[in-house]
């Protein structure tokens, strides 16, 4: 006999109807990015920065369309899939850190944006790959924390500056830690879509270090 939808299945049902997911890649109905591209996508060769580490290449054609698609075409639900993918790739990473947590959470802190693009784009986009990366973990293993390190001064976009020492110079001074006690003797995970010289990374691993963080590491989507 066939079991009546519920209200969940039908309003899953009329959002397919009517706003269709299709893959990026392939263009196959019914994901956002499907198995076989993303096992296509180039994984990052090129060295990043100490305590950075990155999951794809950047110059691959895919990744930076679906990159560009979140961060410019309003397509924050790519955010999620790109999270989960990044907590997949890390998987054995993390392990290892939760092994030295003696039972603690790992505290998972997105690259701040400043309030002023908040409000063009409607939403940070590293936030939303943080939340697809905390979701298919087991509880109790993360702890979101978005409020701990904010972006107080509007810089300049890293993208737009080809030069590496320029780019270095445009993230310096230009995040603040709240709360930072909180911090203390916590093992630490930041998010960001993308890294290129490790600059802005770097600068927040500075901060949490500073406020007494144990270990801090950066996962980043691309580089």
């Amino acid at each position: 006999m066939k079991l009546p939808f519920n209200s969940l299945q039908i309003k899953n049902s009329l959002l397919d109807t009517l706003f269709p997911i299709y893959c990026l890649g392939c263009s196959v109905k019914g994901e956002i990015l499907c198995r076989d591209c993303t096992q296509k996508i180039r994984l990052a060769e090129r060295e990043t920065d100490r305590n950075i580490l990155a999951m794809f290449d950047y110059r691959d054609p895919l990744i930076k369309k679906v990159i560009w698609e979140l961060k410019y075409h309003h397509k924050r639900y790519l955010g999620g899939k790109l999270g989960q993918l990044l907590y997949e790739f890390f998987m054995e990473d993390i392990s290892e850190m939760k092994i030295d947590v003696s039972g603690r959470s790992i505290f998972v802190i997105p690259v701040p944006i400043s309030n002023k693009k908040t409000k063009i784009r409607g939403y940070n986009q590293a936030l939303t790959i943080a939340k697809g990366f905390c979701h298919p973990a087991p509880a109790g293993i993360f702890e979101l924390k978005d409020k701990i390190i904010i972006k107080k001064i509007e810089t300049l976009p890293q993208a737009r500056i080809t030069n590496r020492q320029q780019r270095l110079k445009n993230v310096r001074g230009i995040f603040e830690i709240k709360n930072g006690d909180i911090v203390k003797g916590r093992t630490i995970i930041i998010i960001d879509d993308v890294t290129t010289t490790g600059g802005t990374i770097s600068e927040i691993i500075k901060i949490l270090k500073k406020s007494g963080a144990k270990s801090v590491v950066g996962f980043a989507v691309a580089h």
